[in-house]
């Protein structure tokens, strides 16, 4: 590994363990927001800063080295999402000064950090990556148990919320690609375990559905790529074992599962979908509404939408959502379905396709971002990229 390779690992997991660590403090302005009403940071919004900061400049430095390692036309889709949105922030945005606006998910901050989908084209580099990705669901899984053993879980479901949210929706990304990584290695068989366990727990706590049906098809994914079968079967029964068990003796978990049983049957979509869509015109498809687009619902306005889709071309225009789904979504769906394809292969489409559908409705908090876990969807999602442009695929 030559001087730059060096100074651009070193870059980049530096910023991504700055945003590890931020994790925590996110979660806690979460819970001092539902509480208190306050979302303000202290001096840890440093820690954002820094990681944000190493991020863009790994991208950027990134660019040179790996100018001959992807296909043009994936280079163009990603310059064209970024262009597009550098414009719409300029000309909609509260400024290049607002920090806040920038790093927004409509600002240019996360569309820069997008650019980690050309960092691990360097095969060292992603298997180092790997590694940090076990290092991640451990230290997650530490915030999320020293959270229940100084918190608990909390009465009701906005409680649990406040406190294991960030939690969850990180574990929920980076748990199945350690769950699915590890499969082959002996050594890792109890990290496996740990990993897939604390992040249905995480999501039982949330009582979040569509968590839980992501985690589902994950399970389902490896059910079909295991040989001995007769394994998962023992370990379905010890993890409803536990379960049950846990419901029969824990009260918040037994509160959990009635409101998880309960929010099952809720439709909480499709009115919303319905009132956005007919508010929308075709000049809105094209050119997007910009920073600040609204819409009403329920005789008030709003500009929340659990679509990430739709939301994308309501304000950014129709061609950054194509860019963004031709990368994120036609690809791995073309490499998911080939014939012959490697297991790792399989697993990274495999995760961009449950991203695809988490950006379609499956999992609301799922969206592009500075935070960590969309930081692991790009890498992931880069890697498989890289992988697409060797087979030079037309």
């Amino acid at each position: 590994m030559n001087s730059t390779n060096k100074l651009i690992t070193s870059l980049f997991f530096l910023g991504l363990g700055l945003n590890l660590i931020f994790v925590y403090f996110e979660q806690g302005r979460l819970f001092n927001s539902v509480t208190y009403g306050d979302l303000t940071l202290g001096s840890e919004r440093y820690i954002r800063a820094a990681s944000v900061i190493l991020i863009s400049v790994t991208v950027i430095l990134n660019f040179f080295a790996a100018k001959y390692k992807y296909l043009p036309k994936i280079f163009l889709a990603y310059f064209l999402i970024l262009g597009f949105i550098t414009i719409n922030y300029l000309l909609t945005g509260p400024g290049i000064d607002d920090l806040t606006g920038l790093m927004d998910s409509k600002g240019i901050g996360p569309w820069i950090a997008f650019g980690l989908i050309f960092v691990c084209y360097d095969d060292h580099r992603y298997e180092l990556f790997k590694k940090f990705s076990i290092i991640a669901v451990i230290v997650i899984s530490i915030y999320v148990i020293y959270s229940l053993i100084v918190d608990g879980v909390g009465i009701y479901r906005g409680q649990s919320l406040a406190k294991y949210r960030i939690y969850a929706t990180n574990l929920m990304w980076i748990t199945p690609f350690v769950f699915f990584m590890s499969k082959h290695d002996k050594k890792l068989r109890f990290i496996r375990v740990f990993a897939i366990f604390m992040g249905i727990i995480t999501a039982l706590i949330c009582v979040t559905r569509s968590f839980l049906l992501i985690y589902f098809l994950v399970l389902l994914f490896d059910f079909f790529h295991t040989k001995k079968k007769t394994i998962y079967f023992v370990g379905f029964g010890a993890l409803g074992l536990l379960f049950v068990y846990m419901l029969l003796n824990t009260a918040s978990f037994s509160s959990s599962f009635d409101l998880l049983v309960k929010r099952g049957i809720e439709d909480s979509r499709t009115n919303q979908l319905m009132g956005f869509l007919s508010q929308l015109n075709f000049v809105d498809l094209i050119v997007g509404q910009g920073f600040d687009p609204v819409y009403y619902a329920d005789g008030r306005q709003s500009n929340m939408i659990d679509n990430q889709w739709l939301k994308l071309i309501w304000w950014a225009g129709l061609i950054p959502a194509l860019m963004y789904f031709y990368l994120t979504a036609f690809i791995p769906f073309k490499m998911f379905m080939k014939k012959g394809q490697d297991y790792e292969t399989k697993v990274e489409s495999f995760i961009l396709l449950i991203w695809t559908l988490a950006c379609a409705g499956l999992a609301i908090y799922s969206t592009m971002s500075v935070d960590f876990f969309f930081f692991i969807v790009c890498i992931i999602q880069g890697r498989l990229l890289y992988k697409y442009s060797l087979r030079r695929e037309v």
